[in-house]
């Protein structure tokens, strides 16, 4: 029992520890532009506490604090004692700390080295989730080159379309095959969830279903009732753009406000520095920054900021009035980290210099790992509407070969009839594939599932358009053979 006890409490603690490193570069920034305003630990400690945004590490200081303030410890000791209970780089952090304290070195060279290397390491690590999407869409594509295999396999021993009987079987494999690409796609989505996370919050689920799913009743209540039964897919096709619109629009709203922000934060701090070198006072630099007028949709933000300031609002309520607008990690830490350190009577030109630096180095961190992540929108494009195609060109051309080999005029007309609705029943499979696959594509790029919905709309007219080539009958095998 004590056995199990141990190895749960271990679990436990690795799973904290991870939480905490993924804190760990903010922290030690926090605590390196402190020191370098004069505090020292227990007054940055007490400073922490107060900081919901990086909760874990707040739990940590929060337990460093009682062990001072309750038991009389030295802070120190308390700091030492972090790194006792287990290897964690937390108190590998603080146990250097301490040391460069207690040896009288330069604490804050030692801070600021300790900084640099923690966003080296972030940046490693984004790296290190590139690499993963290009594993997980590597895996995808080979899958959905697998399942094109299959098709002309199947559709070649079941249809008849080489001039051979039908292969009778009591269930057609050709309707199993059909649920594949949506059941892949749908694995893929799952295996996604944890692979890249997005610094905008999703959709609501319930407004997204309440904007999609009558389109969607309407669309399968035509199909069913064979209100239009020679445009089955194209209102099929419709129905699934009209539900992915709505999301698309306003979700491509927010991200854009996100990529102003996290431009004009950067800018902003970087104004910020330069004015503090001319002299000017903490709260007049950050008005002056915030003045300007090319942040794009974050302007609203930031000249509400230098209102807000020219007004003699807290730092604390220009803080939540931020807060209220974006829900961006790194904007969010930026500004808090500023108004902290004026607030608290720092705001030296070193300081903010460090600050504006940081931020640069965050923005083109963000910026890089954007742009490797790019051309795997283009892969998936190029993968769905060459599949989505060959497959349709395929399964037609076999089955049409098939008719056209067969002399009886009513066999003729039977197969001709089994053809158009295997072809229709294998078009839906992949109106429904496009529209997870585009999912997939905006969760791996952007770390969000409601960033897929435009790359889903592209995705359908794609297919639609693949519709409409093939049975306009532009491509088909069975015209080579006459």
């Amino acid at each position: 029992m004590s056995f199990l006890k141990n190895s749960g409490q271990k679990d436990k603690q690795k799973k904290l520890d991870k939480k905490i490193d993924s804190e760990l570069p903010f922290f030690i920034t926090i605590v390196t532009l402190l020191a370098t305003s004069g505090f020292g630990p227990y007054s940055i400690f007490n400073k922490i506490k107060d900081m919901e945004l990086l909760p874990n590490v707040r739990i940590e200081a929060m337990k460093i604090l009682k062990k001072i303030d309750m038991l009389g410890m030295d802070p120190l000791t308390v700091m030492t004692e972090v790194k006792n209970k287990g290897p964690s780089n937390f108190g590998e952090f603080l146990s250097g700390y301490v040391s460069a304290i207690q040896s009288g070195g330069d604490v804050v060279n030692y801070l600021k080295t300790k900084m640099n290397s923690a966003f080296d390491l972030y940046e490693s690590a984004q790296k290190g989730l590139v690499e993963k999407v290009k594993a997980l869409v590597d895996t995808y594509m080979t899958m959905q080159i697998v399942i094109l295999a299959v098709y002309i396999i199947i559709t070649a021993t079941t249809t008849g379309g080489t001039g051979t009987p039908p292969l009778k079987t009591d269930i057609d494999p050709l309707y199993l095959v059909i649920t594949m690409p949506p059941l892949v796609s749908g694995l893929f989505l799952f295996l996604a969830k944890s692979v890249n996370k997005s610094k905008v919050e999703e959709m609501d689920l319930k407004k997204i279903i309440m904007f999609g799913i009558p389109s969607i009743i309407v669309s399968v209540a035509i199909v069913i009732l064979k209100i239009m039964p020679d445009y089955n897919l194209y209102v099929l096709g419709g129905a699934l753009i009209m539900s992915a619109l709505w999301p698309a629009l306003k979700f491509q709203n927010k991200y854009k406000f996100s990529l102003d922000a996290e431009a004009a934060s950067a800018m902003i701090l970087r104004d910020v520095a330069e004015a503090r070198k001319a002299g000017l006072g903490p709260e007049k630099c950050v008005i002056k920054a915030t003045k300007r007028k090319d942040f794009g949709s974050f302007n609203k933000v930031a000249n509400g900021i230098s209102n807000k300031l020219e007004w003699g609002m807290t730092l604390g309520d220009i803080f939540q009035f931020i807060k209220k607008e974006t829900t961006d990690f790194q904007i969010l830490i930026n500004f808090r980290v500023l108004f902290e350190i004026i607030s608290s009577g720092g705001g030296n030109v070193n300081t903010l210099d460090t600050l504006a630096g940081i931020s640069e180095k965050i923005r083109n961190i963000e910026k890089s790992k954007r742009e490797m992540l790019k051309p795997y929108v283009l892969v998936g494009f190029m993968l769905i509407g060459i599949t989505g195609f060959t497959t349709l060109l395929v399964i037609d051309s076999l089955t049409s070969l098939g008719t056209n080999l067969e002399t009886d005029v009513a066999k003729k007309s039977t197969l001709q009839l089994e053809s158009n609705s295997r072809f229709e029943l294998l078009g839906i499979a992949i109106l429904v594939q496009s529209w997870l696959s585009g999912l997939f594509l905006g969760k791996i790029t952007t770390g969000s599932y409601s960033a897929g919905f435009r790359y889903s709309i592209i995705l359908i007219m794609i297919s639609i358009g693949a519709i409409i080539i093939i049975q306009s009958k532009i491509f088909s095998v069975s015209s080579v053979f006459g």
